[in-house]
């Protein structure tokens, strides 16, 4: 019996939420790959045996060269693409050290809450920016 995509089980994915000095890190996804051109919340695939948190470590080394702490879980999206589902898992870290490389994104921006959907970003971290500026109006009162 052949399985279609929405049976597929989710590709399981983690989101680095980096807030420094008001603002939250953005990059932007390489052109070639799938979803190129477009603005995310850094993170990557979970490999087998991996924990989120771990996974969350090693993508921000792959991809920015920095070190991080990974705090509580922020946000849980479920997403359906054409190509299949994606389950994310979104944490609220720290930036502990390292200067941001591009190696394995075309760009990064640092972003203001209320500025976030002025960027051209992945359907699926739509909840999470919506989270990020409710919190935003809590704080603010």
């Amino acid at each position: 019996m052949i399985k279609n995509d929405n049976q597929k089980p989710p590709i399981e994915v983690c989101a680095a939420i980096i807030q420094h000095q008001d603002k939250v890190l953005l990059t932007l996804r390489p052109e070639g790959k799938r979803l190129g051109g477009y603005w995310e919340f850094p993170g990557g695939k979970i490999e087998a045996g991996e924990s989120p948190q771990f996974a969350l470590v090693r993508e921000l080394r792959e991809e920015l060269d920095i070190e991080i702490e990974v705090g509580s879980l922020l946000e849980t999206v479920s997403h359906c693409y054409e190509w299949g589902n994606v389950l994310i898992l979104a944490y609220s870290c720290t930036w502990i050290s390292g200067e941001i490389k591009h190696l394995e994104v075309a760009d990064h921006r640092w972003v203001a809450a209320e500025n976030l959907r002025d960027y051209d970003i992945l359907e699926a971290d739509q909840p999470i920016i919506l989270k990020l500026q409710q919190k935003q109006k809590i704080a603010i009162g």
